[in-house]
């Protein structure tokens, strides 16, 4: 399958005949599940646990690189936070009545600390990131075709289209996604082959 741009129609970029407005709602949708059974593997012993990989002495900066240094919950909340405060804000930008959004990209560390002073729980985590999602289906949904991809100045990512940040956000989940889901598959068999080191 290739992504082929076409001058046809108000939303050119295509993927096997499916416009990538749908295509990137429909990800935004199966993605947040995947997200949501990735930390529902995670054991709950484990979910504010730093990965002991990151900091084992005989781990190499690839095993380390390879599970990081932010628990499972930490990367959720980190995906989390980048959509409430720069995805879906700056997706806003292209409805009218979008032009004053405040977005902001600062103030996770503080928020994420507030949220372990809170012991916000898994439940209420997954809650706020299907909500956030549903925001952003919703907002794709009522973009007209037209400005799709239209580019916009002021966004947080310089002059770039909806299309992008929407793709952005994809991109940005994948990348957290496969790093807790590591965590979910391979934590303990590679411990045990660093103990035995």
């Amino acid at each position: 399958m290739t992504i082929k741009e076409t001058a046809k129609g108000n939303c050119p970029s295509k993927l096997a005949g499916i416009s990538s407005k749908n295509f990137l709602a429909k990800q935004l949708e199966e993605t947040a599940q995947i997200l949501d059974w990735a930390m529902k593997l995670v054991p709950e012993e484990r979910l504010l646990e730093i990965p002991p990989h990151s900091s084992h002495s005989k781990a190499s900066d690839d095993v380390k690189r390879y599970f990081g240094s932010w628990s499972a919950y930490r990367i959720f909340f980190h995906l989390i936070h980048y959509e409430e405060n720069a995805a879906l804000p700056n997706m806003l930008l292209w409805l009218d009545k979008s032009q004053h959004i405040e977005r902001k990209c600062g103030g996770e560390t503080k928020a994420y600390q507030e949220a372990l002073e809170k012991r916000i729980d898994l439940e209420t985590l997954l809650d706020r990131f299907h909500k956030v999602r549903k925001k952003q289906i919703d907002v794709i949904n009522n973009i007209p075709d037209k400005l799709w991809i239209e580019k916009k100045p002021n966004t947080n990512w310089g002059n770039v289209t909806v299309e992008f940040i929407v793709t952005k956000s994809i991109q940005h989940t994948l990348e957290h996604g496969n790093k807790i889901l590591r965590n979910v598959l391979f934590w303990d068999s590679h411990l045990r082959q660093l103990d035995s080191k």
